[in-house]
């Protein structure tokens, strides 16, 4: 085959033809404790209670494949990408054989037990034409590199790199290093829920006893109802960001517009039907901005800082396990003391009286890294952030924090499922041989404020019959990943 030099290293012209193709990949093996795949921390799920049912370690080997096709148009450059592959986990049945099927212990036909074909992995499948793009990349809204810090899947922030978007954009080179980008993405797999109060459809998930009462005589409502009363997507998100790239490091600043849909009101009240009214859509955003810079102290030295503020779109600063009807982001126990944070776009309330349109949460965060090359072959880095939710509901004021407040003092009778959480971590690597990493990477996360602060929740946990009862406060986790990966391409 012959070389291509048009691109870079690794291209070969594909036989007969002008157009050049370079196939890499990687594989990873990983050791992660108290987190799961990709160093994500037990914050929450079954793991997060502590209890002897808890793994304490999640293992995972990963293969991905990568094909990059260019050849020269008219047009300017068309380019195809894929990266694509296969996973393993601790929790996979040890027959797997075929992405979402898994063979019974008794042997026979194959069941669909792993119905979410977690055994795949697609990261990236776009198509690039001068300054267009279209398909699942990395989303526009992107600034912070996390690999180039962390081996972690970051929640504290957003990144959508780790697991990619559909995009469609346009990116208008500027010139000295400056790029305009316009796209619109997909937020179906990543929208959190607008939880209607009213609606007591949905049993709560966790119970707040009062003083003296039995356990359970106070039911939570609103956040843990987890109502996902979204409508379906009309118009995708859009995306605007200014970015620089230049010797020094680079910069950018980008803004993310949300369409608030509620499907309808579960109430019949102010005038409206139930399963007939809704309330008018109501336009969340986002916005962010971060900077990089080259350090002069050693060759890749580098220094990071990235912030970003949501309104009513909450996945856009927030990483909370990519699922659409995943609200809970937060049930870490400690010995006595559960953490709890929830994480909804919004509220509504059709309730006599009240206002019944969409009141949309904020969150926001700020994150830092630096990395320093000890030598060629060996770098760390030191990282962390820190990150608030604010329900801005005067509904979850009045029909959730009042009433738990009047059967128990300690919860605030105002903002009662706010809640905040601050990480810091150093990662290592370290390459015996080229393109061989070796890395341990350890996170500390803590919750710096708990929602509904002060009480005590009776809940009963993974592994266990009996119901506990435990203090709602402040928790923390240490968590640790080894990380052996080996890069095959050029």
């Amino acid at each position: 085959m012959k070389i291509c030099t048009l691109y870079g290293d690794g291209f070969y012209y594909i036989p007969g033809t002008q157009t050049c193709m370079k196939i890499g990949g990687f594989l990873r093996t990983e050791v992660n404790v108290h987190a799961a795949g990709s160093f994500t921390p037990f914050t929450n799920g079954s793991n997060a209670f502590q209890y002897r049912g808890e793994d304490n370690y999640i293992t995972r080997a990963r293969g991905v494949v990568t094909f990059d096709v260019r050849e020269q148009t008219n047009w300017g450059t068309l380019r195809a990408y894929i990266a694509g592959g296969w996973q393993y986990s601790s929790n996979d049945a040890p027959t797997l054989s075929l992405a979402g099927a898994a063979v019974a212990a008794g042997g026979g036909a194959a069941s669909p037990a792993n119905t979410n074909n977690s055994n795949t992995y697609l990261l990236r499948a776009f198509i690039q034409l001068g300054g267009f793009t279209f398909g699942k990349t990395a989303s526009f809204y992107d600034f912070f590199n996390t690999s180039k810090y962390s081996l972690q899947t970051n929640f504290i922030y957003q990144d959508f790199a780790g697991v990619g978007v559909f995009t469609y954009g346009y990116t208008q080179q500027l010139g000295n290093g400056l790029g305009f980008t316009v796209a619109a993405q997909d937020p179906t797999p990543f929208m959190h829920p607008i939880v209607d109060l009213g609606d007591t459809a949905a049993a709560p998930a966790l119970a707040f006893p009062a003083p003296g009462a039995a356990p359970g005589s106070v039911a939570l409502g609103g956040p843990t109802n987890n109502g996902f009363q979204n409508a379906g997507t009309l118009v995708p998100d859009f995306v605007l960001a200014l970015r620089a790239d230049q010797a020094w490091g680079g910069a950018q600043v980008a803004a993310l517009l949300h369409d608030n849909r509620v499907r309808y009101f579960n109430q019949t009240a102010n005038g409206q039907i139930a399963g007939v009214g809704h309330p008018d859509d109501k336009w969340g955003f986002a916005v962010m901005g971060g900077i990089e810079l080259n350090l002069p102290w050693a060759k890749g030295d580098s220094l990071g800082v990235q912030s970003q503020y949501c309104v009513g779109v909450a996945y856009a600063c927030y990483n909370n396990s990519g699922s659409r009807v995943a609200d809970l982001s937060w049930s870490l126990v400690n010995p006595g003391t559960i953490g709890l944070g929830w994480l909804d776009d919004a509220f509504i309330a059709n309730v006599a009286g009240r206002d019944n349109s969409i009141q949309q949460a904020t969150n926001w965060n700020i994150w830092a890294a630096i990395q320093h090359y000890w030598a060629p072959d060996l770098r760390t880095s030191l990282y962390g952030g820190y990150t608030a939710y604010k329900a801005n509901s005067s509904d979850i004021d009045a029909l959730v924090c009042a009433p738990l407040h009047a059967a128990q003092a300690a919860i605030s009778a105002t903002g009662c499922a706010d809640w905040a959480a601050w990480a810091m971590g150093s990662r290592s690597i370290w390459n015996p041989v080229k393109n061989l990493d070796v890395g341990v990477d350890v996170l500390y996360t803590s919750m710096a404020k708990s929602a509904f602060q002060g009480a005590r929740v009776t809940f009963a946990p993974g592994g266990s019959a009996a119901a506990t009862t435990v203090n709602v406060g402040n928790t923390h986790i240490w968590a640790g990943i080894l990380r052996i990966q080996y890069n095959f391409y050029p």
